[in-house]
């Protein structure tokens, strides 16, 4: 294995954690959604607004897809990434996933504190961030479940950083 995918709701600290774990492991880090806005010319919310969810979710597969021949790259992915065209399965089969299952008190108060860059909550409540939250994870959990490591806590230690390397080993 030569690649590790990262995953989990937004705010979880996916583009964080593969700078951190990355930098440990001496790999390179790449931020899927940057990789899309690069190559669209469009932020994720342009894009979204232009296109719509399901042509944003083509590309993204797409993109994601265009990973296969990278070597030893930590990858953060969107948070819906996992959820659809057979993403979850094909990251699997192509390196290894990391669930960042983070605390949903911890996702909400970054979200609450950066509402800025995460327009998807724009205008909702602490409430209504908690219950969107909660549905979003109730529809993902089954594809964040097929990760090879479930990291339950809301940062990275040294300890992610042993398994990852223990399993890239080999």
């Amino acid at each position: 294995m030569n690649k590790v995918y990262l995953i989990g709701l937004p705010a979880s600290g996916k583009t964080t954690t593969a700078k951190w774990l990355a930098d440990k492991l001496g790999w390179k880090s790449l931020d899927l959604d940057e990789l899309i806005e690069s190559e669209t010319g469009l932020t994720i919310p342009e894009y979204f607004a232009a296109n719509g969810e399901s042509k944003f979710r083509e590309v993204e597969s797409g993109i994601l897809k265009n990973t296969k021949s990278l070597s030893q790259y930590v990858i953060s992915c969107g948070g819906g990434t996992a959820a659809f065209y057979n993403n979850m399965d094909w990251m699997c089969s192509h390196g290894m996933t990391i669930y960042l299952n983070t605390d949903l008190s911890i996702i909400l108060s970054r979200i609450e504190n950066d509402l800025a860059v995460r327009p998807m909550f724009s205008g909702l409540s602490g409430e209504e961030i908690k219950q969107k939250l909660l549905t979003i994870l109730e529809e993902r959990a089954i594809f964040y479940s097929k990760s090879k490591i479930i990291w339950n806590k809301s940062v990275p230690t040294d300890m992610l950083h042993f398994a990852v390397n223990q399993l890239v080993a080999n």
